[in-house]
């Protein structure tokens, strides 16, 4: 390798290597990776976005913090539960998938992105598989932290160049199945953006669960952190009234339900009942998304449909998903085949928590509907439960 021309400079602590003998490396690299963790894996298809007109204070926040050119914490915490609005991730932790509720391959998934992203990069990183293949496979995070990320990344940056407003993304970190192993990758994140150098920023996503919520009281990680509570964000009311709002307008203009609403009297719905609906999300998106769904239904009338919800409320339960859990409640006693319907939510469940998906294609499978000689009326159970809201 030649520098012409070069004169007065110093690097240390790096190892260089062509970057043509370096893609093997990579490719190797490859094979390790949680493809379906990625924001852009085909598994993420169809996720839950935000309505463009909400969070806008949160968006405004987060991308200030991105553009600070010397951030006084490198790492962002977002917390709220389920259905808060806050995904949007580089890595997607999953429990119900066993690449993604574990830290195996989280390093090895972030390593691989980056060298996608930058091929100078990609030489640091490969360089250090080139030195320990075995990083890739059979290492513990501490080490997979330092010799894929930490120290690529600072050989990146003593060579001369920058990473501008690079930010790692790690989603739903309560979806890790080790909580041993959420405190340790808290802790070696929060060493990493201590140091001078080391150029990226981290989001962190999670719901706020005990053992997260104390360690994020600590001072060491406190100290290098920017937290962001989804619940007490203001404006989350107007947020939901939002979507709500965008929510009758789409089915108002659908040409599916013109002849089940003309006689619905204009404006449908009343503000007043906007205000219902807000007040009983309780600053929960996932309620305004349920109801909304359940209402716009096309195997139903939506007007019918807003009063099954309506007439669900629990003002004796102060929980502030009471009302969600009474919906589900209500959309799951109308399905056909309850019996059946009951065995193949058990069977899903016991997927989802065994994270083995080995009869995920075979539904016909007799435990699922304790039957073997009437596979239609299991595909309709099946298809009622996946237009669930």
């Amino acid at each position: 390798m030649s520098f012409a021309n070069s004169s007065h400079f110093v690097i240390n602590g790096c190892t260089f290597m062509d970057i043509n003998n370096g893609r093997d490396a990579i490719q190797h690299l490859s094979q390790y990776v949680a493809h379906g963790a990625t924001h852009d894996s085909g598994e993420q298809y169809d996720a839950p976005k935000c309505h463009p007109d909400t969070r806008k204070q949160l968006l405004s926040n987060i991308n200030h913090w991105i553009k600070e050119p010397n951030k006084e914490t490198g790492i962002t915490y977002l917390h709220g539960p389920a259905g808060s609005g806050k995904s949007c991730a580089s890595f997607f932790f999953w429990r119900g998938s066993q690449d993604r509720n574990n830290v195996q391959k989280l390093f090895t998934t972030i390593a691989y992105q980056l060298a996608m992203m930058n091929n100078v990069l990609a030489r640091y990183i490969s360089s250090e598989i080139e030195l320990d293949p075995r990083l890739i496979y059979d290492a513990p995070i501490e080490q997979q932290f330092r010799h894929l990320i930490l120290e690529p990344c600072l050989c990146f940056v003593e060579s001369g160049r920058q990473l501008r407003n690079w930010i790692i993304v790690i989603d739903g970190l309560d979806e890790c199945v080790n909580k041993t192993m959420q405190i340790l990758l808290l802790h070696l994140l929060a060493k990493a953006v201590r140091h001078e150098n080391f150029p990226l920023g981290f989001i962190i996503t999670s719901r706020p669960e005990l053992h997260l919520q104390e360690i994020w009281d600590t001072k060491e990680i406190v100290s290098v952190t920017n937290l962001i509570s989804l619940s007490s964000i203001q404006g989350i009311l107007q947020d939901i009234r939002t979507v709500i709002q965008s929510g009758f307008s789409h089915i108002l203009n659908d040409r599916r339900f013109k002849w089940a609403l003309r006689s619905v009297r204009r404006p449908w719905p009343l503000p007043s009942i906007i205000d219902v609906l807000v007040e009983r999300s309780s600053g929960q998106f996932i309620y305004a998304a349920i109801v909304m769904k359940f209402i716009s239904s096309p195997r139903h009338n939506p007007n019918a449909q807003l009063e099954i919800v309506l007439g669900i409320h629990n003002a004796n339960n102060s929980s502030p998903l009471a009302d969600l859990d009474l919906l589900y409640h209500e959309i799951l006693s109308r399905v056909e085949e309850p019996e059946r319907t009951t065995k193949v939510l058990g069977y899903i469940l016991a997927i989802v928590n065994v994270g083995d998906h080995s009869y995920k294609a075979d539904l016909s499978y007799p435990i699922i509907a304790g039957v073997n000689h009437n596979q239609n009326r299991l595909f309709l159970v099946v298809e009622q439960l996946l237009s669930l809201p």
